[in-house]
């Protein structure tokens, strides 16, 4: 299948276009990629008989789109953004349009009832919380559908090199700095837990003022001698980084992208997150990690004790934890779900992903109406 994968400045770098374009081409399509990243790590050339094809977002590509493909038109358009989605729209080509968790999509959404000649639009939620939100928000029922998040299981695993450390027990947190995304909380809880570091991963190059917003709080709660901040980690450093981690900590106050917890627990570490968003669909509680109400640092801090200090305890949420990352997100399951949906508009119908084994199979994977 011919598929053009599109995003747009306005979305977070978290949105998890590369790893979906890589995903979609490694199962045999022509995948061409139009990003204002186009040295995204995750876009990686596939190894089997699909083609990658990536082409930087240029000033005035909204209204050049069509005339941009017009030597190798795509059947289909995975849409990333409001933006993305009205520029794809117009073409004329059938859309399915995605909203990161971390980027709201307008009060109505026009694209969900947007019609072509060659189909109508699929809208996708990537958590149960966000089909509900999409719902409400007047998204019809026909044109939506449900496909988490990936993660390539082949690259994130629990053996590989590790970055070096010290005795002391490690936390790790990924993500973005800014406000609500929660490392404020995990910087105070630190505070309750003797002798741990903290690293911090995310953010932008410097300056970055949320990241000395949030060294202010660390010296504020006595910890900054026990927090580093790392900035921006990609490509393969970040395996060797969340091997050398006991726990990955997610506090987030609102939804956000699951891909760093899904990376965590690809490479069987212990998750400690907030019961927010797509989160509550990733971790289970008790089998993969330990969920905990948001905004609240005393107690993560407990639910970190708890992890760090019961090895037994810290191992078994791990290897359920891997076993989870491979039998539902990984990348090949979720490029086999998308190409279920893209299906639909193309008159081209393919085979439902097969159901395997799991301990815990409360989320529906795959396209779910």
């Amino acid at each position: 299948m011919r598929i053009a994968v599109i995003r747009t400045p306005e979305v977070p770098r978290t949105c998890g276009a590369g790893i979906t374009a890589a995903s979609l081409a490694a199962a045999g399509h022509a995948v061409r990629v139009f990003t204002d990243v186009p040295d995204d790590p995750d876009l990686t050339a596939p190894a089997g008989g699909g083609t990658l094809r990536v082409q930087p977002w240029e000033a005035g590509q909204d209204t050049a789109l069509a005339a941009a493909w017009s030597d190798d038109p795509p059947q289909v358009v995975h849409a990333i953004g409001p933006r993305a989605g009205a520029a794809a729209v117009a073409t004329g080509v059938p859309v399915v349009q995605v909203y990161p968790a971390d980027c709201p999509g307008p009060a109505a959404i026009p694209a969900a009832r947007t019609g072509s000649a060659q189909g109508a639009a699929r809208v996708l939620a990537s958590s149960e919380e966000q089909h509900t939100a999409l719902l409400r928000r007047g998204v019809p029922r026909a044109v939506l559908r449900t496909v988490p998040a990936a993660v390539d299981t082949d690259v994130f695993t629990p053996d590989g090199p590790a970055l070096r450390r010290d005795d002391r027990p490690r936390l790790l947190a990924v993500g973005s700095l800014a406000g609500g995304a929660g490392m404020d909380t995990v910087i105070r809880a630190l505070s309750r837990i003797r002798t741990a570091e903290l690293l911090v991963a995310g953010g932008a190059a410097d300056p970055d003022p949320d990241r000395a917003r949030l060294f202010g709080i660390a010296r504020e709660a006595g910890v900054a001698g026990r927090v580093r901040f790392l900035g921006p980690v990609e490509g393969g450093l970040m395996p060797r980084l969340l091997r050398s981690a006991d726990a990955v900590v997610a506090a987030p106050e609102r939804d956000v992208g699951v891909g760093p917890v899904l990376q965590a627990m690809a490479c069987a570490r212990a998750v400690v997150a907030t019961s927010v968003g797509g989160l509550q669909d990733v971790v289970v509680e008790g089998v993969t990690g330990v969920l905990v109400r948001p905004s609240r640092p005393a107690e993560l801090a407990v639910a970190l004790r708890g992890v760090l200090g019961d090895d037994a305890l810290r191992a078994g949420l791990g290897i359920a934890g891997r076993d989870r990352a491979v039998s539902r997100f990984d990348r090949a399951r979720i490029a086999d779900a998308l190409t279920v949906v893209y299906g639909e508009l193309v008159g081209e119908p393919a085979a439902e992903p097969a159901e395997e084994d799991d301990p815990e199979d409360r989320t529906p994977v795959g396209a779910a109406g």
